[in-house]
């Protein structure tokens, strides 16, 4: 396992920032205002409890090779998304990266900036692949499509939520 680095990376409409245990409550609030990523493994976001979150932010915060960031509007603050970070899943060479987006803001680029930042963050420094995980969600699959990335169908644990997810890597 590496130790890697809790970075702050900023970019022209968001930053990401480690989330600290205060804002657990305000991203229970995104993961439920995002099912169709919860909807895509089977799973309704719905169900989710603080508990939930705080074991992912928990297992996150535990784990040497892994961060969970918070996705935050850098005008107003507001949490909008989380990234979850693994360095060395699913292979030595490769970071995991699971992003998801409140769903009012996504289609505005968000998703895109938080994915170009972590991959300048990522590549060539720790790793040289970047691999995703993606349920049956169209819209998410399409978006990390557009971002270079293929489905695989190797099955993938989701870092939150129950059921089946996959690898999409590029």
């Amino acid at each position: 396992m590496r130790q890697i680095e809790s970075p702050t990376l900023t970019g022209d409409y968001l930053e990401l920032r480690v989330l600290p245990e205060t804002d657990l409550p305000q991203l229970l609030k995104v993961y439920q205002g995002t099912p169709l990523y919860f909807d895509g493994l089977g799973d309704r976001a719905d169900r989710l409890t603080l508990a939930d979150v705080r074991a992912q932010w928990q297992a996150a915060h535990d784990a040497p090779d892994r961060v969970l960031l918070g996705v935050y509007h850098p005008v107003t603050g507001l949490l909008i998304g989380a990234a979850d970070v693994q360095v060395g899943i699913p292979r030595p060479e490769a970071a995991t990266v699971w992003l998801l987006i409140w769903g009012g803001f996504q289609r505005q680029g968000y998703g895109q900036e938080c994915m170009a930042l972590l991959e300048s963050w990522l590549i060539p420094g720790m790793v040289t692949t970047l691999c995703a995980i993606a349920t049956n969600n169209d819209e998410g699959i399409s978006f990390l499509e557009l971002q270079g990335f293929r489905r695989t169908d190797q099955p993938a644990d989701p870092p939150i939520g129950r059921g089946s997810a996959f690898w999409m890597c590029w």
